[in-house]
């Protein structure tokens, strides 16, 4: 099986100066985190269109339909939250090293 590597964040080498290369790793993680949850975001509310507009059942007027919809769509957007929270760790990360290794 071939290895799949994240341009953005296997292009940065933790050598010479760290805390730059900590902070733009960091900086690369946040904006990446950041895409991720705006695509799931997309993903979430189209899904859930989709979903929604197909017939349910017919003595509960579709309701039941919109229900499941909003079910699953909710994975996504679990998903969003964690790429959110992704981001913010992206973000603590040079923080945490210059907190813990510079004087």
């Amino acid at each position: 099986m071939s290895t799949r590597n994240i341009t953005e964040l296997s292009g940065i080498e933790f050598t010479g100066s760290l805390g730059e290369a900590f902070t733009n790793y960091g900086r690369q993680l946040t904006a990446l985190a950041e895409r991720w949850g705006l695509e799931l975001e997309i993903a979430a509310v189209d899904a859930e269109a989709a979903m929604s507009s197909m017939k349910g059942h017919m003595l509960l007027f579709g309701l039941d339909s919109k229900v499941r919809a909003r079910r699953v769509a909710k994975r996504l957007k679990r998903a969003r939250d964690l790429a959110a929270a992704l981001a913010e760790q992206g973000e603590r990360f040079p923080r945490s090293y210059r907190k813990h290794f510079l004087p």
